[in-house]
């Protein structure tokens, strides 16, 4: 993937969600950063929606034990661990603390799934187009053709969970997220967390 392109899919995560940038103090796009490179450290394969030449949707999963891509991984994770420990984020804590709280998987779903998606996300002004959709099928069909069976999704109210459900994902898991990240409108509250789950 180009670097041009690495930077419109941080514009686009950095324009959609806060990623702890408010509890951590963080300098501009940098928590958007850390989280693309924390994608990348753990996904199996990344489609893309393009025009124009410009990244308009993403979309990934993770495959369980995969051996592959292990060097480029690593790499991904070196990048994330020193951007986490920079100058540019203040409060190095907080970081810790919402990927903790983002991580809500139960005991018992740990050895549940074959693997999971990574990203969903199409930039605003593309929306209403099916473009998420499109971008779902095609890794449903990837992940399914790496030998997966079930892909556990995790998501939560601050998207539009329920496109899951009118595409025959199952909800397994339900949980109250004690959120750092503010609402559009500025506030902190806590918020509820899903895992759905979505057979091949």
């Amino acid at each position: 993937m180009k670097i041009k392109h690495h930077k419109q899919i941080v514009n686009i995560l950095y324009n959609e969600w806060d990623l702890g940038k408010t509890a951590s103090k963080a300098k501009g796009k940098t928590c958007a950063w850390v989280y693309w490179f924390e994608i990348l450290n753990e996904v199996e394969e990344i489609i893309t929606e393009k025009e124009n030449d410009t990244v308009i949707g993403i979309c990934g999963f993770a495959k369980k034990n995969s051996k592959k891509h292990i060097i480029r991984k690593k790499t991904y994770g070196l990048l994330k661990w020193l951007l986490i420990h920079s100058p540019m984020i203040k409060n190095k804590k907080a970081i810790y603390k919402y990927n903790a709280d983002y991580d809500y998987i139960p005991k018992e779903l740990e050895n549940h799934f074959d693997g999971a998606l990574t990203i969903l996300i199409v930039a605003k002004q593309y929306r209403g187009r099916n473009l998420g959709k499109k971008l779902l099928y095609k890794i449903f069909e990837s992940a399914k053709n790496n030998n997966m069976k079930n892909i556990q999704i995790l998501c939560d109210e601050s998207s539009n969970y329920h496109f899951y459900e009118a595409l025959n994902c199952q909800k397994v898991y339900e949980k109250n997220i004690p959120n750092s990240e503010p609402d559009k409108h500025g506030n902190i509250t806590n918020e509820k967390g899903f895992i759905y789950e979505k057979k091949l």
